[in-house]
């Protein structure tokens, strides 16, 4: 068992379900939810930045070193200028100590980037006949939960988050910011 803990900040519950299926896929063995390994959804962007600011100064005096990952959509925000305000408020730890990770421009774009997985969870949609379109080939500059309402009738935020997390696809994803959150993870738990 590693001795420091990952604490994981989400707007919002959804990205808590999506990460439940998705990181028991890439963590390391030793590395388990709910034991070392934390996921703390927040009730939006305003609640995430207050619970942050207070969180990061109680992290030193944990009684094991605490290690951060926060995931925040970009939504309308500019992307650089919204890390730069989180790593601001996370500049009390050490830099080798959190990871900020932006979902442009929100959690929806990233099922975007992998059309066979939506349709798999929505068969109806035929989503992955899409999947050279070109408007789906950079998913990141889509408004993702307004394509996800015109793939399907049937679209859940809770429902697609707690599935989706489970099946789409880790190396083929063509949401760049997906392969971001995947690298920061890898680099969260990498480094000593």
């Amino acid at each position: 068992m590693r001795n420091y803990r990952i604490e994981i900040f989400t707007e919002e519950r959804s990205m808590e379900y999506f990460l439940r299926g998705l990181l028991p896929r890439i963590l390391p063995p030793e590395i388990k939810l709910d034991v070392n390994c934390f996921i703390r959804p927040h009730e939006g962007k305003s609640d995430l930045k207050k619970s942050l600011k207070n969180k990061v100064r109680a992290f030193p005096h944990f009684p094991n070193h605490v290690k951060l990952l926060v995931i925040h959509d970009q939504d309308a925000n500019d992307c650089e200028k919204l890390k730069e305000e989180l790593r601001s408020v996370c500049s009390v730890l050490n830099s080798n100590d959190f990871v900020i990770r932006i979902a442009c421009r929100e959690l929806e774009n990233w099922y975007l980037g992998d059309l066979a997985s939506v349709e798999e969870i929505y068969p109806e949609s035929k989503a992955s006949r899409l999947t050279n379109k070109a408007k789906f080939r950079t998913p990141d500059n889509l408004n993702g939960s307004v394509e996800m309402n015109l793939l399907t009738s049937n679209f859940s935020k809770s429902h697609a988050s707690r599935e989706l997390g489970k099946i789409i696809n880790l190396e083929n994803n063509r949401s760049l910011s997906f392969q971001h959150l995947i690298s920061g993870v890898l680099k969260i738990v990498s480094q000593r």
